[in-house]
């Protein structure tokens, strides 16, 4: 019988696009089986600070030998504290449901890849234009019967839609307006939208 769960697993371990196992370390007591001798310790000692590549000086040494008497306490062998890593696999044990939903994940994920490089051979070039205006409303807001500029939004982008733009970022800024004295008697900041729009260079 066909392990379904198996296949989808396979695949998405295949795909590289999300992490499937989760790396960390454990501290634990190892026993050496050696006899709780000076000898033993100091052995014990000297590979500790080699294998965590600490120089073997006097006060290095000293610690290390602390450290693993203080981990054998109560033992009549030599233990010492090591690192282990252990991998855990984040896909033990899932439902074939949610199985399925991370392998469309992933299948979207690599068809955006495979665009991506089409773009590349295919010799795809873009061009941009970026917009910077002081303050963008609704036609709804403006106001009636005002004779001050009014920077449409929708208007905005219709322009740019019809030349064969498409919006691809925007942000926000303050500026210092130094030509523009406030009541406090400062000069202020203004707040302007960066508007940075992109279209497809025909060949």
């Amino acid at each position: 019988m066909v392990d379904v769960n198996q296949i989808m697993y396979n695949m998405i371990k295949k795909s590289n696009s999300i992490e499937t196992s989760s790396v960390n370390e454990i501290e634990e007591i190892v026993d050496t089986g050696l006899d709780k001798t000076d000898e033993n310790v100091q052995k014990m000692a000297a590979e500790y600070l080699d294998e965590k590549g600490y120089s073997r000086s006097p006060q290095n040494l000293d610690q290390a030998k602390q450290h693993i008497l203080e981990s054998s306490a109560g033992s009549e062998t030599v233990r010492v504290r090591k690192r282990r890593t252990m991998v855990e696999d984040l896909l033990e044990d899932m439902e074939e449901e949610d199985m399925s939903k991370i392998m469309q994940s992933c299948l979207l994920d690599n068809m955006i890849r495979i665009n991506s490089k089409l773009d590349v051979l295919s010799g795809k070039r873009y061009e941009y234009a970026v917009e910077i205006v002081d303050e963008i409303a609704l036609d709804s807001e403006k106001p009636s019967g005002s004779l001050i500029e009014f920077v449409s939004f929708q208007g905005l982008l219709n322009k740019y839609a019809a030349a064969g733009y498409r919006v691809v970022g925007f942000t926000d800024r303050e500026v210092g307006n130094h030509n523009k004295l406030m009541m406090s008697g400062f000069t202020g900041t203004q707040k302007q939208t960066v508007i940075i729009f992109e279209r497809e260079v025909k060949n």
